[in-house]
C-alpha cells in the first residue's frame, strides 16, 4: 500500500470494518455464503463520520444484484432468482446471528439500507496506519481474543 493511502485511512473504504468482519465471521460461526456477503458489505461501506461523502459509517446500499456478484453470480446471473435467493438466504444468515441490522427494506426502487454491527472506533491510530489482525495467543488456541474489544 503506498503511503500516500496509509496517510489518509478515512480514504480507505471499508479497510477496518472488513477486518472486523473477518473476526467476527468467525466468531459467530457464520456459513461461506454469508462471510462472503459480509465481507462485501464491509469493503463497499464508510469506515468513519469522516469521510469524503459525508455518509453515514457501517452503511450498506448495494442493491441485490450487487450482493449477488459477491456471492459468485456473475452478469448476467447475478439477476436471475437462484442468485436473489441466495442473497436473502445469505442476508437471513447475517440478521438472525447479529452480524447486521435492518434499517430499510428494500423496495418501489430503493436498495435495502443494513448497518454492520462492527466496532472499528478503536481501530484508527493517529498517523492511519491500520491496526493488525488479532492472531492466536497460543498454539492450538480456538479463538481469536482481542481484549477488551467487542464487535
Amino acid at each position: 500500500m503506498s503511503s500516500l493511502l496509509m496517510e489518509r485511512s478515512e480514504d480507505l473504504v471499508g479497510l477496518f470494518a472488513a477486518k472486523k468482519a473477518v473476526l467476527a465471521s468467525a466468531q459467530l460461526d457464520l456459513g461461506n455464503a454469508a462471510t462472503r456477503l459480509f465481507l462485501h458489505m464491509a469493503l463497499e461501506c464508510w469506515d468513519f463520520d469522516d469521510n469524503p461523502a459525508g455518509a453515514t459509517p457501517l452503511r450498506y446500499f448495494g442493491r441485490r444484484e450487487l450482493s449477488a456478484i459477491a456471492l459468485g453470480y456473475m452478469a448476467p446471473t447475478n439477476a436471475t432468482d437462484a442468485a436473489f435467493q441466495a442473497v436473502k438466504r445469505a442476508t437471513r444468515e447475517l440478521v438472525s446471528k447479529g452480524a447486521i441490522t435492518v434499517i430499510r427494506r428494500g423496495g418501489t426502487g430503493k436498495p435495502a439500507e443494513y448497518e454492520l454491527k462492527v466496532d472499528v472506533r478503536h481501530m484508527r491510530r493517529e498517523g492511519g496506519g491500520p491496526v493488525p489482525l488479532p492472531f492466536l495467543a497460543h498454539e492450538g488456541a480456538t479463538e481469536w481474543k482481542t481484549p477488551g474489544v467487542s464487535f
